[in-house]
Order: C-alpha cells, then sequence, then structure tokens
C-alpha cells in the first residue's frame, strides 16, 4: 500500500474534534425531572433517585478525557501517518463516539435486575477500546512511523505494557459483568485511573 505523507497535526486536529463531540453527548444522559406536582421535597428525592446518570457522566467524561490524553501522547511519538494509521485511529474513534450509549444503558439499569446486561455492555465497549488502542500502537510499529528512539522511551515509561494490560482487565470485567455488574464497573473505573497514572508519567 502506497504510503502517504502527512503531518499528524491533520489527523490529531480531526481526533480532537471527534473528542470533544463524545465527550459533550454525554451530557445529553442526564434529564430534568419531570414532576406533575413538584414540590422542593419531591424535585430532591428525583434529583437524588438519578445518581446513576451523574456517576455514569462522571466517570464516562474522565474517561473520555484520559483516552484523549493517551492518545494524545501515542501520537508524538508517530514521524507521520499513512492510509493504515488513519484506518486504525478511524477504529478508535468509532468506539470513542459509541461511549455515550453505553454509559446511558449502564445508568438506566444498573438498579433493575438488567444491570448483568448493562454492565456487559459497558465493560465490552472498553474491552473494544483496549484493542483499538492496541491496534494503532501495532500499525504504528509494523508501519515504521515511529521516531528511531520511541523504543527505548516507551519501555523506560512502560506505556506498551500498560496498553497490553488493557485487554486483560476489561475482558475480565466483561466476564464478571453478568454474575456481579457492579464489580464489573469497579474494574472499569480502576482502568481509567491506571491509564490516567500512564498519561501523566508519558
Amino acid at each position: 500500500m502506497t504510503t502517504v505523507h502527512s503531518n499528524t497535526a491533520r489527523l490529531e486536529a480531526f481526533s480532537d474534534g471527534v473528542f470533544a463531540i463524545a465527550i459533550t453527548l454525554l451530557v445529553f444522559n442526564l434529564k430534568v425531572p419531570e414532576l406533575p406536582n413538584p414540590t422542593e421535597a419531591s424535585l430532591r428525592a428525583a434529583l437524588w433517585q438519578q445518581w446513576p446518570a451523574y456517576a455514569g457522566f462522571l466517570s464516562s467524561f474522565l474517561t473520555i478525557l484520559i483516552i484523549w490524553l493517551n492518545h494524545h501522547y501515542l501520537l508524538k511519538y508517530i514521524t507521520r501517518i499513512d492510509r493504515p494509521f488513519m484506518f486504525a485511529n478511524g477504529f478508535l474513534l468509532l468506539i470513542v463516539t459509541f461511549i455515550p450509549f453505553p454509559t446511558s444503558l449502564l445508568s438506566a439499569y444498573i438498579l433493575t435486575p438488567a444491570a448483568g446486561t448493562g454492565a456487559f455492555v459497558f465493560a465490552f465497549t472498553y474491552l473494544l477500546l483496549a484493542l483499538a488502542f492496541n491496534l494503532l500502537w501495532y500499525v504504528a510499529q509494523r508501519r515504521r512511523i515511529l521516531h528511531a528512539d520511541t523504543h527505548r522511551q516507551v519501555n523506560f515509561m512502560g506505556i506498551r505494557r500498560g496498553y497490553l494490560v488493557g485487554p486483560l482487565f476489561y475482558g475480565a470485567a466483561v466476564v464478571m459483568a453478568p454474575f456481579w455488574p457492579v464489580m464489573s464497573v469497579v474494574i472499569c473505573v480502576v482502568m481509567a485511573v491506571f491509564f490516567a497514572v500512564l498519561s501523566y508519567e508519558a
């Protein structure tokens, strides 16, 4: 396949736009309570009942922010982009734009008997996200579009090993979701913290 020499700035700008849209869509999961005869007490109670939606918004907002940070740090090791790398990046963005849906689904059903299915879709989305990051890194290595000293730097920082950890733990969260949905979600949140630390060390 013919290599397309290009500056990474355009790819990063497009990706940033997608991240911004995805993170903005999360707010639509927050609904204003509709009360037939509202009182202070009933409004407070209705707002409190929506705490899963608030928790889902906060966790997914932070997760997308962390994804953006790691994406930014990955791109700084890229000297140029080509068509396979653009398609791999597109797959990552596809998963990012999907995140608001499992967030909404989980928020709506985490306190119901259907919590297992909601947690499964949520965890599976993040498993795909981890695989997409690994694919992006693999393509960058295979296409030899990394800076010459990247391997030494990455081994030192442990970024590559960090990417490999993601599918293992998200896979465990997927398996656990039908049986222990809350624990499955906790694993996803813990992994978000892990990748936040990884991006900070980068």
